[in-house]
C-alpha cells in the first residue's frame, strides 16, 4: 500500500482530498530554448532542485492551494489548459508525477516522497569546499570578465600567446619543468588552482546572467577528482545565459592561460609553460560531451534538453523495430532528436567499451596497485628520512594517483551493480523527477478547443523598453525588434512571478523589534511595488499602537485614522465608503493611518485590530500591516494570528540581526512555524561591504529558516522621511524592492489556514453517545 493509500484511510476527509503545493516550491516560468515540441516550465523545490514540467503538471502545480477539491482543481485547471482534465486523471498525475517528485502533496499536509536523480555517472564521495556566501562573493567580483570587451580581449591574447609558443619554443622546452621533482610538483600545484579557479568561471558566468550560484564541492568523478559547482539556478535562465554559464569554466582556464603567460613572459619560470599546454588539454577535455563534462551541459543547451542520459533508455528503445513512436522521444523536436540520437549512439558504445576494459583490467590493476604501492610508501619514508620532503611529496601524490582509481572503480562498479539489481526488482526504470510522458491521452479536446494562442499564433518578441534596444525599436518603428536585454528580461520575469494569481485576501504583516530598521519604509515600498504591478486591491494599515508614521509617507487625502474607521464600521457596505478613510498613492497603494493625537491614552487593541483586518478583507486582496516594535503586546499577538505572512526586518548591525532571529525564534516557540517557513527576511539600508560584519552569513542564517532574503541598499531618496516613491529610488533599490515583492508573492499560493482534514464522525465510527 502506498504512502498516499495510508494516509487516506487514516484522515478520512469530508468532500474528498485537497492537493496543496508542497512548502517552499517556487514556479519560475517558461523554460527557454526548449528542445520539446511543446512548452516546458521550471519549478525549484525547497531543497534548491530544479523540475522541468509540461504545461499541464505546471498548471497542477500553480493551481493546488490546499482548499480546491479534486473536481474543482481540475475544472480550473481544464479551464487554464484548453483542455479537459477529469479528477481521476488529476490524482493520477499527483500519485506518478507530482507527489514523488516532491512538488504536491495530495493531501494538505501530508508526506510526499521527494525522490532525487540517482544518476550512474555522479560524483561521488562529495564534500563541500566553499560554501554558498563565499561562492557568490567571489562570483561577484569575477563576474565583469565576461563583458564582450574583456572576452575578446582574453581570446585574442590567448591566440596571440600559442602562435608566438608554436612558432619560437620546442616541445623539451614547453615541458622542461617535468624533468625534476620540484617542477612536476609546482605544476600539479598550479594545475590544482587553474582546476579551482575554473569553477569560479562557473560561477561568475551563473552570476552575470542574474543567477545565483551555490556551493562549490570536490568529489570523484569516474576515478578522477573533481570540483563542482552547484549552478542548479541557472536554469532559470534564457539558452544565453545557461551556455554562458557553461562556458565559464572553460573561458576561465583561457583567463588563467592569459595570467599564466604574463607572469612567464616576466619571470621565465619553466612550469607555468607546462600548466599552459595542460591546460589547453584541460580545456579539450571539458568539451567532451560523453561523461558530465561542461561539453555534456552545453550541448544539453544547445539542444534544449537539460537531461541527456535521461533519454538514452527511450533514444535505445525508439531505434527498436515497431518502437518508432515511443512516448520518451515523440516528445522532442525533429532536430532535437537527430542530435539527442547521435549522441545516445556515440556515447552508449563509449561508456560500455570503457566500463568494459575498467573492468576487465581491474584485477590486473588491482594486483599491480598492491605492489606499486608498497614501494611507494616505502620511498616516502627513505625520502624523508634523506631530506628529500619535495620528492617525498611527490611520492605521495604518486601514490594518492594510483589509490584514486581504485576507489572511484569500486563506486562505479557498486553503483551499476545496484543499477541493474534495482531495475530487475522494478522490471522497469524508474521515472526521473525532472521528465514526464506526454499528457495528450487524457485531453479528449476536439473542434473549436484546439485553436489555442499556443498552438495557432506565433510567439510575439517583447518590445524592448530601455536603451539601444528601444532606440532602434522606435526609429525602425517596431520593424526591428531586437528583444529586451538580460536585465530587462530578468525585470520581466520577476514582475511575471509578482502577479502570481492570489486564491483569496492575503494578510502581510511587517515585524521589527529594533526601532530604526526602516520598517514602515519597507511596507510601504513593498505596497508601492505590488500595487503598482499588479491588478488587486493593495492597502497598508499603520498598526504601530504609539502613532505611526506611514501616512506621512504618501500624500494624505483623508483626515480619518484607524480609529475613526473601527468606530463607523458598521456604516461601511461598499469599497466606496471605505475609500473615504484611506489615502491613495500615485503607485494606486491606499494607506490608512494609525492615531497620532497626542490626547489619546489608550491604544486599539488585539480586537479592534482583528476586526479592521476582517473589514479590510472584505475590500481589499492585499493588506499590509506595519507593526509596531513590542511583539509582546496583545495588540500585534492579536494582528499575528491572523497574518497570512510576515516580513521581517533588520538593519545591517549584529544587534538588530540577533533581534530578528530572537523574533523567528519566539514565533518558533508561540505556535507561529508556520509564519517563520514562509517569512521573508530584509537586510534594510546596506551600504557597500561592511567593514567587520559578515553580511553573506547572516543572509546564509535566514536564508536556512525563511522562503528567502533581500539586501535593500541605501538610498538617499528615503532618508527624508517625506513621501516617496518608486520613481525617487535608484534603480538599485527598485530592483532590491521588486525582488522583495517577488519573494512575497512566492508564498501566495499557501494557504495557513486550510484543515489538513475534517473528520466526519460517522467514517470514524465515533458518532456522539
Amino acid at each position: 500500500m502506498t504512502t498516499t493509500e495510508d494516509h487516506l484511510r487514516a484522515v478520512p476527509v469530508r468532500g474528498g482530498p485537497r492537493p496543496s503545493r508542497v512548502g517552499g516550491v517556487r514556479l519560475l516560468g517558461r523554460y527557454e530554448g526548449s528542445g520539446f515540441r511543446d512548452e516546458r516550465y521550471l519549478v525549484e523545490r525547497a531543497d534548491r532542485q530544479m523540475v522541468l514540467l509540461t504545461k499541464l503538471l505546471y498548471l497542477i502545480v500553480d493551481n493546488a492551494d490546499g482548499r480546491s477539491s479534486t473536481d474543482l482543481l481540475a475544472q480550473r485547471v481544464s479551464r487554464a489548459y484548453g483542455q479537459r482534465l477529469d479528477s481521476d486523471d488529476l490524482v493520477r498525475l499527483i500519485n506518478d508525477k507530482l507527489g514523488p517528485s516532491g512538488l504536491v502533496a495530495l493531501w494538505n499536509g501530508a508526506p510526499v516522497g521527494q525522490e532525487k536523480a540517482d544518476p550512474l555517472l555522479a560524483l561521488s564521495v562529495r564534500g563541500v569546499l566553499l560554501p554558498p556566501g563565499a561562492v557568490r562573493t567571489i562570483a561577484r567580483i569575477f563576474a565583469p570578465l565576461f563583458h564582450r570587451p574583456v572576452i575578446f580581449t582574453v581570446l585574442a591574447a590567448v591566440i596571440a600567446f600559442d602562435v608566438w609558443v608554436l612558432t619560437t619554443l620546442a616541445a623539451s622546452d614547453v615541458f622542461a619543468a617535468l624533468v625534476d621533482p620540484a617542477g612536476v610538483l609546482a605544476v600539479l600545484i598550479l594545475l590544482l588552482l587553474a582546476t579551482l579557479f575554473h569553477e569560479f568561471g562557473h560561477a561568475a558566468g551563473c552570476r552575470y546572467g542574474g543567477a545565483k550560484p551555490g556551493q562549490i564541492g570536490v568529489g570523484l568523478y569516474l576515478w578522477i577528482p573533481a570540483f563542482y559547482t552547484n549552478v542548479t539556478s541557472a536554469y532559470r535562465l534564457n539558452r544565453a545565459g545557461r551556455l554562458r554559464t557553461d562556458l565559464g569554466g572553460v573561458y576561465f582556464n583561457a583567463v588563467y592561460i592569459v595570467v599564466a603567460a604574463g607572469m612567464y613572459l616576466w619571470t621565465g619560470w619553466a612550469p607555468l609553460l607546462a600548466v599552459i599546454a595542460l591546460s589547453h588539454l584541460e580545456i579539450i577535455q571539458q568539451l567532451l560531451p560523453v561523461v558530465r563534462f561542461d561539453g555534456y551541459y552545453i550541448l544539453g543547451d544547445l539542444a534544449g534538453v537539460p537531461n541527456l542520459f535521461g533519454h538514452v533508455r527511450p533514444i535505445l528503445v525508439s531505434l527498436l523495430p515497431g518502437r518508432r513512436n515511443d512516448a520518451g522521444v515523440a516528445t522532442l523536436r525533429f532536430r532535437t532528436r537527430i542530435v539527442v540520437t547521435t549522441w545516445v549512439l556515440v556515447t552508449v558504445p563509449a561508456l560500455l567499451i570503457g566500463l568494459g576494459l575498467l573492468t576487465w583490467n581491474a584485477p590486473g590493476y588491482l594486483a599491480g596497485f598492491w605492489d606499486r604501492s608498497s614501494e611507494l610508501w616505502a620511498g616516502v619514508r627513505t625520502l624523508v628520512a634523506a631530506g628529500q620532503i619535495g620528492a617525498a611529496t611527490l611520492a605521495l601524490l604518486s601514490l594518492l594517483a594510483i589509490a584514486l582509481p581504485i576507489v572511484g572503480l569500486s563506486v562505479v562498479l557498486v553503483r551499476s551493480l545496484l543499477h541493474v539489481v534495482r531495475a530487475v526488482r522494478t522490471r522497469q526504470t524508474p521515472p526521473s523527477p525532472a521528465e514526464e510522458e506526454p499528457m495528450d491521452h487524457i485531453s479528449g479536446a476536439t473542434g473549436a478547443a484546439l485553436f489555442t494562442e499556443d498552438k495557432m499564433l506565433r510567439r510575439r518578441v517583447t518590445p524592448p523598453r530601455n536603451g539601444w534596444r528601444h532606440s532602434l525599436y522606435f526609429v525602425s518603428s517596431g520593424r526591428i525588434n531586437v528583444g529586451p536585454s538580460l536585465a530587462e528580461q530578468r525585470e520581466l520575469e520577476r514582475i511575471d512571478r509578482v502577479r502570481t494569481a492570489l486564491r483569496g485576501p492575503r494578510r502581510v504583516v511587517t515585524l521589527s523589534r529594533k526601532g530604526g530598521a526602516g520598517k514602515t519604509t519597507t511596507t510601504l515600498m513593498l505596497g508601492h511595488t505590488l500595487a503598482m504591478h499588479r491588478g488587486d486591491r493593495v492597502v497598508a494599515l499603520d498598526a504601530n499602537p504609539d502613532a505611526g508614521s506611514l501616512i506621512y509617507r504618501v500624500r494624505r487625502e483623508s483626515p480619518a485614522t484607524v480609529t475613526n474607521l473601527l468606530g463607523e464600521r458598521d456604516l461601511i457596505t461598499k469599497y466606496a465608503d471605505l475609500r473615504e478613510y484611506t489615502s491613495q498613492a500615485p503607485s494606486r497603494l491606499e494607506v490608512i493611518a494609525s492615531d497620532d493625537d497626542p490626547t489619546i491614552s489608550q491604544a486599539l487593541g488585539d480586537r479592534d485590530y482583528r476586526a479592521v483586518l476582517d473589514l479590510l478583507t472584505q475590500h481589499y486582496n492585499l493588506i499590509l500591516v506595519d507593526t509596531g516594535t513590542g511583539i509582546l503586546d496583545g495588540a500585534i499577538q492579536g494582528i499575528l494570528r491572523e497574518a497570512d505572512q510576515i516580513v521581517v526586518v533588520m538593519p545591517p548591525a549584529l544587534d538588530g540581526a540577533r533581534v530578528a532571529a530572537g523574533t523567528l525564534d519566539w514565533l518558533d516557540q508561540h505556535g507561529h512555524a508556520d509564519l517563520v517557513s514562509s517569512a521573508v527576511a530584509v537586510i534594510n539600508t546596506t551600504r557597500g561591504k561592511p567593514r567587520w560584519l559578515q553580511l553573506d552569513e547572516i543572509e546564509n542564517h535566514f536564508n536556512s529558516r525563511c522562503a528567502g532574503t533581500v539586501r535593500i541598499p541605501w538610498d538617499p531618496a528615503l532618508d527624508s522621511g517625506a513621501a516617496v516613491g518608486l520613481d525617487d529610488l535608484r534603480s538599485a533599490t527598485r530592483d532590491a524592492y521588486l525582488e522583495l515583492a517577488e519573494l512575497v508573492a512566492g508564498g501566495f499560493t499557501t494557504n495557513r489556514w486550510s484543515p489538513v482534514s475534517v473528520v466526519d464522525p460517522s467514517l470514524t465510527g465515533e458518532g456522539a453517545s
